[in-house]
């Protein structure tokens, strides 16, 4: 790509398309990550300039959603295998619960994923904002609000029967969370949190300290009876 072509939107100044920053005003590039290696990549460049993987972007075209924070239409795009909602004003995105089971659990999907995703936010996200529940962009049903795997510390919107919506930075901090192992080391702490409480109960039981199934209250009540003592805590755990 000719240099010459490429120009820092602050100065004007001519960049590489491998710059990260102008060299000349210190202006942070746009960048996205690299869908090979995750590094981060110039929103100019063709290639990373580490790995040399291709740096393709799909064209975006109107979702027929609307963004639920600034209610602007959402565009869509397929990156790797799953569609991606995003909103060009508030850098929020939305994905269908079974495309984001899929990106998590698929490195490769991750990757195409943060590939696709714009640089983190110099503010580091949105943290300091006000408590809202968003509604869902395919039903109008306001969103719960779920701490991913318990330990992310990234609140994200979901809907049960749709999907998930995540701020500006949201998923990008999920998938560099899972990437980095914490969703393998979250579930390994709630199976352990799961089977002390298991051993709990039994002791109860044991002793005749257990209360009785018609305690609603209790861990032993509705939820109990329907799916057994083990899917009620794991639900309860994971946010099913």
């Amino acid at each position: 790509m000719d240099v010459g072509s490429l120009h820092c939107p602050s100065c004007g100044a001519a960049v590489k398309e491998d710059d990260l920053q102008c060299p000349y005003c210190r202006s942070q590039l746009a960048t996205v990550a690299c869908p090979q290696c995750l590094g981060l990549v110039s929103k100019l460049a063709a290639h990373c300039p580490r790995c040399g993987a291709a740096v393709r972007r799909e064209a975006a075209s109107p979702s027929g959603l609307g963004c639920p924070t600034c209610r602007k239409p959402l565009l869509r795009s397929t990156v790797g295998k799953a569609l991606l909602d995003q909103c060009a004003t508030c850098g929020g995105v939305w994905l269908g619960t079974e495309a984001f089971d899929q990106v998590a659990a698929d490195r490769e999907e991750r990757g195409s994923v943060l590939g696709a995703l714009p640089g983190a936010s110099p503010q580091g996200g949105l943290d300091g904002a006000a408590v809202s529940y968003r509604p869902c962009p395919a039903c109008g049903q306001l969103m719960n609000r779920t701490n991913y795997a318990r330990s992310s510390g990234v609140i994200i919107d979901t809907c049960r029967n749709h999907g998930v919506w995540f701020d500006r930075d949201e998923l990008r901090r999920v998938l560099e969370f899972v990437e980095a192992g914490g969703l393998d080391r979250a579930r390994a702490k709630e199976k352990l949190m799961l089977e002390e409480r298991r051993r709990e109960l039994t002791s109860a039981a044991a002793l005749g300290d257990a209360p009785s199934g018609g305690w609603e209250g209790g861990a032993w009540g509705r939820g109990d009876r329907d799916g057994g003592l083990v899917e009620t805590l794991v639900r309860g755990l994971f946010g099913f």
